[in-house]
């Protein structure tokens, strides 16, 4: 077995557990996370990883107390070679969660750390199959690597620096599902990198963070979030989710409520997405009803006609670090140059092309489209590249 890969398990089981093993260079950012708590310690520290593969993170750390927990029976085999039996313990770290479950008295100064799995459970992983989180009442989400999150809050750990997805913070309704974590513990340093360094991920790269939280009465308000500056690995830039205006509250992205219309009057829809990476997967517009289609309207569709475009036109160099945003838009340019993403979207996008020629009447007439412009497509696609590009708003 590898410290650093998880090659003992199929892939369909390291997809269930969630089992990507860290590179090294994540373990050491760690390590230099945590080194001036274990210089400048005033008590005992137990330093604890409840998610420990293979080690990793103990590896290569002087540090005299530690616990390290696995329910892979072949992984704690291994560590049992390397550590202190009575430290290694196979058990589901989600369950019956308490410091004296691995013998850490109230008083120790304890640190978590670690990679914890950071699985969706309502996700597939194999011939449909789905995960499950079977942990304890207080501590369940859909997302294993929420439940982490809390459990450390229920060990009371003093610090906490761990790897898990960006997206946990910066998406609103995730922020709020960390519950009572974000309310006792606050992050005071993160450093963002792609997925794409893990071994053997997909083809979908998305912004993980090694985060370093500290226990804090005050917790973590989602302004907080919003303004908190995340460095980048390998890079002088930083990120701050406040400098990226998104579409939400400006263009709806699921589908209708009881009480909104039901039917398009121009039989026309669109995909419903998340965030950048959905609306680039899923499909765009639709002129057959379906359960996941927002209505299209006339007064709605250039907002549709602009999702096209950038979902086509929006390939930034590090796309993979705002997969997780909501769409980004300049609602102002937008409203300006409606007719710039309608003629993008009536030239390129078959389903508009192949609709009834009476509802494209309507849409260009609507919009007062003159057609002959129809045919600049080249010119139309690098203007609207040109205007995708600003969106990004990146600080040094």
């Amino acid at each position: 077995m590898q410290v650093h890969l998880a090659e003992h398990l199929p892939k369909s089981k390291r997809i269930q557990l969630g089992s990507y093993y860290t590179p090294e260079e994540l373990v050491k950012l760690v390590h230099e996370f945590i080194k001036p708590y274990l210089e400048n310690k005033k008590k005992d520290v137990i330093l604890f990883d409840s998610a420990g593969g293979c080690g990793a993170f103990l590896f290569g750390i002087k540090q005299s107390d530690y616990r390290i927990a696995d329910r892979d029976l072949k992984a704690c085999e291994f560590l049992k070679q390397h550590f202190n039996q009575q430290k290694v313990f196979h058990t589901n770290s989600l369950n019956e969660i308490n410091r004296e479950k691995y013998f850490i008295s109230p008083s120790a100064f304890l640190i978590m750390i670690g990679n914890p799995p950071y699985n969706d459970t309502t996700s597939e992983f194999k011939n449909g199959e789905k995960g499950q989180n079977i942990c304890d009442k207080d501590l369940y989400d859909r997302d294993i690597g929420v439940s982490f999150l809390k459990s450390y809050h229920k060990l009371n750990a003093d610090v906490v620096c761990v790897l898990h997805p960006l997206s946990y913070l910066i998406k609103e309704s995730n922020f709020e599902r960390l519950h009572d974590f974000k309310d006792n513990y606050k992050i005071i340093r993160a450093e963002i990198f792609s997925s794409a360094l893990f071994h053997g991920t997909g083809t979908s790269k998305f912004p993980i963070l090694v985060a370093l939280y500290e226990k804090n009465a005050d917790g973590m308000t989602f302004n907080y979030i919003r303004n908190f500056r995340f460095n980048i690995l390998d890079s002088d830039k930083t990120f701050v989710l406040s400098n990226f205006k998104t579409t939400d509250g400006y263009i709806n992205k699921y589908p209708p409520r009881k009480n909104d219309i039901q039917k398009s009057p121009i039989g026309l829809y669109y995909y419903s997405f998340r965030d950048i990476n959905s609306l680039k997967k899923n499909t765009s517009f639709m002129t057959k009803e379906h359960p996941n289609g927002i209505v299209v309207t006339l007064e709605n569709f250039y907002k549709y006609a602009y999702l096209y475009s950038l979902k086509n036109l929006f390939n930034p160099e590090d796309a993979w670090l705002y997969g997780n945003l909501s769409p980004l838009v300049n609602i102002e340019e937008v409203e300006q140059n409606k007719d710039l993403y309608i003629l993008y979207a009536i030239k390129t996008n078959k389903v508009l092309r192949e609709m009834d020629n009476s509802i494209l009447k309507k849409v260009i007439h609507y919009y007062e489209i003159t057609l002959n412009n129809i045919d600049a497509v080249d010119r139309i696609e690098k203007e609207i590249r040109d205007r995708l590009d600003k969106l990004i708003a990146m600080e040094k």
